[in-house]
Parts: structure tokens; C-alpha cells; sequence
């Protein structure tokens, strides 16, 4: 009985110590999104419908930075033609919404030609639109986790080119 006071109140002191080490929200956040990095691999098979006509690929890098305050992204693309949107969706359900533009068309017109990298930049908190706007970089990256975002990207001839699904790069 003697020696198993001492383990039980080492025991309860550890586990104290862990819960008020990761009790704060912004410490759990940074653990949780330092240097994240996710990624989706595009196609127009992904699409619903599919888009089957497409010979499209492509691929996307979205890297969270150490603050949480910003993610940094860069779309690659292959064998596709006059590109009008780049988009996060969030999508889920019966639930779609445009989450974070990060090319649009009405403002920049078509592209030509694309043969590899095809935008590149950063999200922050005042970059998010439909049911995000408002939140934060935080918000974007649960809802990356659980799986409801995915990248968009349309084109003149096909308005859903290709499409693939936002998931943690391993």
C-alpha cells in the first residue's frame, strides 16, 4: 500500500501536467498545424458527374505556417487550356460552397496553354468566402481533416475540369 500512493499520485501529477500543457486552445492549434502540409491530386474522373472527356491532371500543396495565421498553396496542372477558376469547395452532403478563390476568371481572364505550375499564393483569414467567411485559417484546416474540401478547377470548355479532394499530406 505504501509504494502505490506514490505511483498513483505521480500517475495524477503526469496526467495533470498533460491536460494543462495542452489545454489552451491556440497551443493545441499550433501542435496541431505546424508546418501542416495537405495536398490533392486532380483529375476529372473525381468529378460528379466525372468529366471522362478530360486528358487533365494535376496537383495541389497547401502548407500551413508555424503562426496558423496563413496557408500557402501551389496548383500544378497538365494539358489543359484557358483556365478560368481555381477554387477550395467545401463540399459535403447536399452542402457545396465556394470556400477561397485563389484564381478567378472574372478578374483575371483565361489563361492559355497550362503545363505545370498554374497558381501559387497564400490564404489568410480575410481570403475566406461562403461558410467560412468570417472564420479563420484554423477553420479551413478542420474542415481539410474531416475531409469536406476540395479543389476546383475550371476551364472555358469544361466549367468542372478537374476536381480532387484536400487530405493531410503523408
Amino acid at each position: 500500500m505504501k509504494i502505490r500512493l506514490p505511483i498513483v499520485l505521480c500517475s495524477l501529477f503526469a496526467i495533470t501536467l498533460f491536460i494543462g500543457s495542452h489545454g489552451a486552445t491556440s497551443t493545441l492549434f499550433a501542435q496541431q498545424t505546424e508546418e501542416a502540409h495537405f495536398m490533392a491530386e486532380l483529375s476529372g474522373k473525381s468529378g460528379i458527374p466525372p468529366n471522362l472527356s478530360t486528358k487533365t491532371i494535376g496537383n495541389a500543396i497547401f502548407t500551413v505556417t508555424q503562426d496558423g495565421n496563413e496557408m500557402l498553396y501551389t496548383v500544378n496542372a497538365v494539358n489543359i487550356n484557358h483556365v478560368t477558376d481555381v477554387v477550395l469547395v467545401f463540399l459535403t452532403g447536399s452542402v457545396t460552397s465556394n470556400v477561397a478563390f485563389l484564381r478567378s476568371g472574372s478578374q483575371q481572364g483565361a489563361t492559355g496553354t497550362i503545363n505545370g505550375l498554374l497558381v501559387q499564393g497564400n490564404i489568410t483569414s480575410s481570403n475566406l468566402a461562403g461558410l467560412l467567411k468570417g472564420k479563420q485559417i484554423s477553420d479551413l484546416v478542420k474542415d481539410m481533416l474531416d475531409g469536406n474540401i476540395y479543389l476546383r478547377v475550371s476551364a472555358m470548355k469544361f466549367p468542372l475540369e478537374i476536381i480532387g479532394k484536400v487530405t493531410p499530406a503523408e
